[in-house]
């Protein structure tokens, strides 16, 4: 497998500090603590020998003795110490974490986040870690009832019973759903999943299921499984602004292209009702692209909006 750049720059940092402190080690030694070859470790020490601060004389370089059987570094030209996360970067990881952690219902998994986020709350100085613990984003999200029925049933891979709400015609309808997986959108939390009913994947927001019962016996039909792959393909031109959205709903994004102010994208999905419910609601440029009778959905959608409001 060929690495990158930042691969090699990343391992080259964290050898200087080691070597610092390690002196001694072979090349083979070094290879088999970094997960790579004496002949990379060469190079990458080659490439340090080179490196150092500004003016570049015999002075500013790194200065180290390198042979196939002992490595030392004797000016690491301030790099002796590993490297760390910046406060910004730490606060950046922690929020991620803190939005993950309400979405899994894996204990393992759960506890692995947690210690992962008091690791990193840890590592900031003591003046900072005040600021940092009250960065949140849990507080955001509105929670359902039946948060953790649907959870368990996406982790199981089992159908459940639900009674929901819809936001469009504002009737209750009992569905038999199989949930994929729970994300968190706009401060609420949904749920992707195949629903037996329309015989497509759809977005449920939970806090419009008034019941949820798992059906552990459920069998998934074959013919509803197979229409979950005729994914639907629809283009379109949208603001910069919203970029937020494209990144918000990575799964149904087959590809995006950000020119100036605009973004041209391509999105995959089973359910095109709810993306023209999501783009009618957009701010700014929204332009459809293909296929025409998305077109012709989403223009009459616009015009049933502005009729409310003449």
């Amino acid at each position: 497998m060929s690495e990158s750049s930042l691969d090699r720059t990343s391992r080259a940092l964290d050898l200087i500090p080691f070597v610092t402190n390690n002196p001694g080690f072979s090349l083979a030694e070094l290879a088999d603590r970094f997960n790579s070859t004496p002949t990379q470790i060469f190079k990458d020490l080659e490439m340090l020998f080179m490196c150092g601060l500004p003016g570049y004389s015999h002075l500013e370089l790194i200065d180290m003795e390198l042979s196939e059987d002992y490595v030392a570094i004797n000016n690491p030209q301030n790099l002796d110490l590993p490297r760390r996360f910046s406060f910004q970067e730490i606060a950046s990881l922690t929020l991620g974490l803190q939005a993950l952690l309400p979405l899994t219902r894996n204990p393992e998994l759960a506890d692995r986040i947690s210690i992962l986020i008091t690791r990193l709350v840890a590592m900031v100085a003591e003046g900072e870690r005040a600021q940092l613990e009250l960065f949140s984003v849990q507080s955001e999200t509105l929670k359902g009832m039946w948060d953790e029925v649907i959870s368990t049933a996406a982790l199981r891979q089992s159908a459940i019973s639900i009674d929901y709400l819809s936001a469009r015609t504002d009737s209750l309808t009992t569905r038999t759903i199989f949930p994929e997986f729970t994300y968190s959108s706009r401060g609420y939390l949904y749920t992707k999943a195949l629903c037996t009913l329309s015989g497509e994947m759809r977005h449920f927001r939970h806090d419009r299921i008034m019941r949820a019962q798992e059906l552990p016996d459920a069998i998934r039909p074959e013919e509803v499984r197979n229409l979950n792959e005729k994914a639907v393909t629809i283009r379109a031109i949208l603001s910069r602004r919203n970029l937020y959205f494209v990144e918000a709903h990575p799964t149904i994004v087959a590809s995006s292209t950000i020119e100036d102010d605009q973004i041209e994208v391509t999105f995959e999905l089973g359910d095109s009702e709810w993306l023209l419910r999501e783009l009618s609601t957009l701010p700014g440029r929204v332009e459809i692209l293909h296929p025409a009778t998305f077109w012709e959905a989403y223009h009459a959608r616009l015009g049933a909006i502005l009729s409310l409001y003449r």
